[in-house]
């Protein structure tokens, strides 16, 4: 009896663990339908193909409301270097995005310029 109620308990982890995957998966993939639709809406964002992006200085600055080609992410990165806190904000990205540190201190760059 002991070793089916092992059993569950592992199972039931590892439910656990892959919800959570899936969960941030998601959220990317959401990330990047939107990254997709602006560029696809000929939005001032332009891609390169190792997922550098360029954003005009209109862009790089917040506001109250998101801007046209602005996601809630790159308000909160702008609201980090803002602060000063620029290793915070590539951190932030390449958790939210899985982009490698390269891809992502390029893309927060930008949003700084």
């Amino acid at each position: 009896m002991e070793m089916n109620t092992l059993v569950w308990i592992v199972l039931s982890l590892l439910i656990l663990v892959l919800l959570v995957r899936v969960t941030s998966l998601q959220r990317q993939l959401n990330e990047l339908k939107r990254d997709v639709e602006r560029l696809e809406n000929g939005s001032t964002v332009s891609a390169r193909s190792d997922f550098n992006y360029t954003l005009s200085p209109k862009e790089a600055s917040p506001s109250q409301s998101n801007p046209p080609g602005q996601t809630d992410l790159d308000l909160e990165l702008l609201t980090l270097i803002q602060q000063g806190k620029k290793i915070m904000a590539i951190k932030r990205l390449r958790e939210a995005r899985g982009l490698s540190l390269k891809e992502a201190k390029d893309y927060v760059d930008a949003l700084d310029r």
